[in-house]
């Protein structure tokens, strides 16, 4: 391992867990159901990003790629992946076709994959612990 920036992982793992948490409250809002679910897919893959440098696994050749390292690599659950996945392969209606958008047919695959964000943050602190690695997620700020 090189390097883990723990604040930044640190509030990068807050902001999912919050998003995670305001997801109920916002779905039934438009701009605010895809500004929550597009931020859940790009969170999570930096996350990702942040372990699979830090631990120098293989680089990522996109998003989808990201999430199938963490799961190869034994952070994350298979089941785990699929779910993210899922959201992961709607990324791009939200980055080129937000003109577009069918909220409603979205709501879904979100609802079914918001538990596998939680078990995304729990897995990724599993994961850090089992390295050695401390991690203070849901403290204050910029602990």
């Amino acid at each position: 391992m090189y390097f883990v920036n723990k604040t930044q992982l640190n509030t990068k793992l807050n902001y999912l867990q919050q998003l995670i948490h305001e997801y109920p409250q916002a779905k039934n809002n438009h701009y605010a159901f895809e500004r929550i679910a597009h931020m859940l897919i790009e969170s999570s893959v930096d996350i990702g990003n942040m372990i699979i440098d830090a631990f120098i696994l293989r680089d990522p050749g996109n998003y989808k790629d990201v999430i199938d390292i963490m799961a190869l690599e034994k952070v994350i659950s298979k089941e785990t992946q699929d779910h993210i996945n899922q959201t992961v392969d709607v990324r791009k209606q939200f980055v080129h076709y937000y003109d577009e958008l069918d909220t409603q047919a979205l709501h879904p695959v979100f609802d079914e994959a918001l538990p596998y964000y939680q078990s995304y943050i729990e897995e990724v602190i599993q994961f850090l612990e089992n390295e050695n690695v401390p991690i203070t997620a849901f403290g204050k700020k910029g602990e």
